[in-house]
């Protein structure tokens, strides 16, 4: 069999969550799935994807570079979106004989296109993950253009996938009631922890941060957007002044989405704040994992999420975490007294000072515990074991 994985996600600088879902996957399904399972990983920038088992003396045009025995991988041109799923998806299919090809919330519309050259002897099939839809429930916090161009490609894909998944039980009831899909066709493939993140080391993490001009510091991973809510957090620490406790604030993220009121705050904050204020709007993975390990105090807003990656990232690095306790992070029970409604000022405000002991000895949350319940909880293997055994099913049908 062979299988198809769009990783043109990792062309860009910064990590986010579609990156860690497809490397935490297919790493796992790499050290499981049948001997006879060939993966054909497809990116702008093959020499990123290390994580597949990309080495540095591929060929250099990187034309279907086969790495190991099962692991090939396919540069994209400079094309673009359209482009890449009108012709050169489809082309690299038939030319292929791909089997299964699994897309992240848009796949190409015409499957007549792929031709029927699978080595299973039919057409190939589309595996399609929809993370999430919030832009039909929180309509607000995204532009109308955004909703109506998000709402026509998702629904079109989802409709037509053969296997259509998403990454929580949260997702999958939304994405039942607003595209009139029987629930018990979306399978669930729920996000996890790659183990750097449970073994980052202290010093090291340290060192980098020092390297940044950063001394103890209150971090925000997460793509700029205003559901995310990067401004209620700046102006909490602007409010509580934690500069004078001693703290910065790192905030790191793609911005994908226009924020004015964050922008706003940006610009008319206090002078003597605006050098404790750090943004970075790219992270690269490795540097990302020590930012979390480095971090005193890890706050996670948002309004609405279809799952919430960011969170347990900064658990599993054993790291206080204070997160919004709506949408899909509801699920994140374990971070127990620190599991809130941001939109309690009081009540959020009180929980930083708990935590960082700001007029108080401070209350720590059982670190080593959380990380353990992450681990246990949301493990790669077996969610890769059971979307295996999906695809072997739709397979054998």
């Amino acid at each position: 069999m062979r299988l198809l994985v769009d990783c043109h996600c990792f062309d860009y600088v910064t990590s986010e969550g579609v990156n860690t879902h497809i490397r935490g996957l297919y790493e796992a399904m790499l050290r499981q799935a049948p001997e006879d399972w060939e993966f054909y990983m497809v990116s702008k920038y093959p020499e990123k994807l290390t994580w597949a088992g990309y080495r540095s003396d591929a060929d250099a045009d990187f034309s279907n570079e086969v790495i190991s025995s099962r692991v090939h991988f396919i540069k994209l041109s400079d094309a673009g979106k359209i482009h890449r799923l009108f012709f050169e998806y489809p082309k690299i299919i038939r030319k292929n004989h791909i089997d299964y090809a699994h897309f992240q919330y848009t796949a190409p519309p015409f499957k007549r296109a792929f031709g029927h050259h699978g080595t299973l002897g039919r057409r190939c099939r589309t595996i399609v993950t929809l993370h999430d839809i919030l832009f039909k429930d929180f309509t607000k916090y995204f532009p109308w253009k955004y909703r109506w161009v998000k709402g026509l490609s998702f629904a079109y894909t989802a409709e037509r996938a053969d296997i259509l998944t998403t990454v929580s039980e949260y997702s999958k009831q939304r994405i039942a009631r607003h595209f009139h899909i029987p629930a018990e066709e979306i399978f669930v493939t729920p996000n996890a922890v790659t183990k750097d993140f449970f073994e980052s080391a202290s010093a090291e993490a340290r060192a980098f941060a020092d390297s940044q001009g950063v001394g103890k510091f209150v971090l925000c991973v997460s793509r700029f957007e205003p559901r995310k809510r990067q401004n209620l957090l700046l102006r909490t620490y602007l409010e509580m002044r934690l500069w004078e406790a001693g703290y910065d604030l790192v905030l790191i993220g793609r911005k994908t989405l226009s924020m004015p009121d964050f922008d706003r705050l940006m610009a008319t904050m206090p002078a003597e704040a605006r050098a404790h204020v750090v943004v970075r709007y790219h992270a690269p993975y490795q540097e990302l994992k020590l930012w979390y390990k480095a971090a005193s105090l890890f706050i996670y807003p948002a309004v609405a999420e279809g799952f919430g990656i960011p969170p347990i990232e900064a658990g599993a690095s054993e790291v206080p975490c204070i997160c919004s306790n709506r949408t899909a992070m509801g699920d994140f029970s374990f971070f127990g007294e620190n599991h809130i409604d941001c939109d309690d000022a009081q009540l959020l405000q009180s929980r930083i000072r708990a935590v960082l002991g700001i007029g108080q000895p401070p209350q720590l949350p059982p670190l080593e515990r959380i990380s353990e319940t992450i681990a246990s909880v949301y493990d790669w293997d077996v969610i890769a074991r059971h979307f295996i055994e999906k695809i072997q099913a739709d397979a054998g049908k």
